[in-house]
């Protein structure tokens, strides 16, 4: 949509709720929650490669979306959260409940332009979901439901990352977190989501991760592919950082006296890796490091090579592995690729990617389909709770009006009496009318007091339902088509 459709948008909306509530400005509505992204559920590698966003830049991204949804009326996409992974990039966003088909179709065009592909290429990967379906797959993710690996670990850490980006406060170095209250809160309760499906479930139990899934992936091929037992494989591992730090976890909990060689440009930090407590507590006796410079000496006397480093382009080329003289796998877990496509098509050459890792997951994840269950149960409660309290900050702006409204038919009746109140003094005047203004703050404060109580969440959403069908009665009271009576009737009950 061009920006002359979005302004049409923005018309039609705003005269909706002018017509809806009956006041020329408008009133701010609530907030809702959207998730547009893609996956490895939705889109192959070399699509999400285009998406991918570095953590140290997941900020200025946000940013960049906020600006570029500006419009006369504000922003569309007032609140942004950029989550992206090896397996996923995806935006947590709020916008105006009444702007929300604009706000998306905003995010759409963004992503479009910052990918270099047309609406058309892109759009076949992208989902999309908004209100609680948006929070339910929020709680998901953090849980581990909707990984690759099913129960990973890992991804709760993202979210927290992603959390901690949102909050963040701007510094000479550091951009501002969008996160704003309504995003920086679901994903907040997003965390909790994930710990509490962990420790109540047994989800996480068994390969959790993409790199111990690889591990796997690399022990039922041995045979095949390298004629050689898992046992007895050399094992390269290039990248030092947390991929390789699983890896190793997971080769070790294998088999601890498997030889690797660990290659990174830092030989220092490789050592680090091996050094770890974790690590050295489940093996590595025949492990060692190696510089990067190295990398193509170590390949060939290998026979399994891991890749799991940041490189935005491939570091291994089909040339690269010409005249090889053993069978060779090649496991990448890297996003973007690590691992040129052409070294599929060299002889010896067995080469893998993320994508090649379901069946190894799909074995694994049926093995706990009854702790799904459990976890899609705690999930639904959890979203409730959450959309409840959504509502209720969404309803702060209706019970502002209906003070306002309030307070404007406590002047006007006053007004109409002054002429009985002139044997009064001025003292009790004053009294009479601070009398009145007290009434009507009564009246309010329990209900501001209740958005914060621990009430049941049917009670509060039915109290939140009444504030915005009583704020649509004004009008009609307005145009005396209903009585003062009726509306105090509609407030008390």
């Amino acid at each position: 949509m061009d920006r002359q459709a979005q302004d049409w948008v923005d018309k039609v909306e705003k005269e909706a709720v002018e017509s809806l509530t009956g006041y020329r400005d408008g009133v701010d509505t609530m907030m809702e929650v959207h998730v547009v992204g893609l996956s490895h559920h939705s889109a192959p590698v070399e699509v999400r490669e285009k998406l991918a966003v570095a953590q140290a830049d997941w900020n200025a991204y946000a940013q960049e979306l906020v600006d570029f949804g500006k419009t006369e009326r504000g922003y569309l996409v007032p609140e942004v959260a950029v989550l992206s992974t090896c397996n996923r990039f995806e935006l947590y966003f709020a916008s105006p409940e009444t702007r929300k088909f604009a706000a998306l179709e905003a995010v759409h065009a963004f992503l479009s332009h910052k990918s270099g592909l047309t609406r058309e290429e892109l759009e076949p990967y992208l989902f999309s979901h908004t209100g609680e379906s948006a929070t339910e797959h929020l709680f998901q993710v953090s849980s581990g439901l909707d990984s690759l690996v099913l129960g990973e670990a890992q991804i709760l850490a993202q979210v927290k990352a992603c959390h901690e980006h949102a909050i963040q406060k701007a510094d000479e170095e550091t951009v501002a977190g969008s996160g704003g209250k309504i995003v920086a809160k679901m994903l907040n309760a997003a965390i909790r989501m994930g710990k509490m499906v962990r420790s109540r479930t047994k989800i996480g139990k068994g390969s959790v991760s993409v790199s111990s899934a690889a591990v796997e992936l690399m022990m039922s091929r041995a045979m095949q592919d390298l004629r050689k037992p898992a046992s007895k494989l050399n094992v390269c591992i290039i990248g030092a950082g947390k991929m390789s730090r699983l890896l190793l976890l997971a080769l070790f909990s294998k088999h601890p006296d498997i030889k690797v060689t660990l290659v990174n440009r830092s030989v220092e930090k490789a050592q680090e890796v091996l050094d770890d407590d974790m690590v050295k507590n489940r093996g590595g006796a025949n492990a060692s490091v190696a510089p990067l410079d190295e990398m193509f000496d170590v390949m060939r006397r290998s026979d399994v090579t891991f890749t799991a480093t940041g490189s935005k382009v491939p570091i291994i080329y089909g040339k690269d592995l010409q005249n090889l003289e053993r069978n060779h796998m090649l496991v990448d877990i890297s996003v973007p690729l690590n691992v040129a496509a052409d070294c599929a098509e060299v002889d010896r050459v067995s080469s893998y990617s993320v994508d090649d890792l379901k069946k190894v997951v799909d074995a694994n994840a049926k093995k706990r389909q009854n702790e799904v269950v459990k976890a899609n149960k705690l999930i639904t409660e959890e979203v409730q709770k959450f959309k409840c309290w959504q509502a209720s900050q969404g309803a702060v702006p209706y019970l502002a009006a209906l003070q306002a409204m309030a307070e404007n038919i406590r002047r006007s009746e006053y007004a109409k009496m002054e002429h009985k109140l002139k044997g009064l003094q001025e003292t009790e005047k004053e009294a009479l009318d601070k009398l009145t203004r007290h009434l009507v703050d009564q009246l309010f404060r329990p209900l501001y007091y209740s958005m914060k109580e621990d009430e049941s969440l049917a009670d509060k959403r039915s109290k939140i339902m009444a504030l915005q069908n009583i704020f649509r009665l004004e009008p009609l009271y307005k145009r005396g088509l209903l009585t003062q009576a009726a509306v105090h009737a509609q407030l008390n009950a």
